[in-house]
């Protein structure tokens, strides 16, 4: 069966999330503190694997979601919802605290948790809650 408007256009958000959050690790990386020998801090290395190896797993799960999978759109939900969440929160509470992360980073995270927020509501239309049954 084919998935409806609504799942494709999550699944297409999800992907669109993904890609942003890709750019923000590579900007992220070009802009970290070096150590004096100059190699980056391994702690920011850390870092972005980490956060690429979640975006690896959104895309698996947005293939499943996309192929009709119900855990999979749960699975999702959960997993972008709390790192929604924690995103709005972490800026909020650096703003609060006068600490910068910087411009980009702030506008990058802010748009993949939109874009994020938007995947989970498509995956919850009317025709999507159709097809996952």
């Amino acid at each position: 069966m084919t998935p409806p408007t609504s799942v494709q256009r999550s699944f297409q958000l999800w992907i669109a999330a993904v890609v942003v959050g890709v750019l923000g690790s590579v900007f992220s990386l070009a802009t970290s503190a070096t150590v004096p020998n100059g190699y980056l801090a391994a702690g920011g290395i850390v870092g972005v694997i980490i956060g690429l190896l979640f975006l690896a797993a959104l895309v698996y799960l947005a293939l499943r979601m996309r192929g009709g999978d119900h855990w999979a759109r749960v699975a999702l939900t959960v997993l972008g919802g709390v790192s929604a969440v924690f995103t709005v929160v972490g800026v909020l509470l650096t703003a609060g605290l006068g600490v910068s992360p910087g411009g980009v980073s702030t506008i990058v995270s802010l748009v993949q948790a939109a874009l994020i927020v938007a995947a989970i509501i498509f995956s919850f239309q009317a025709p999507a809650n159709l097809y996952f049954r």
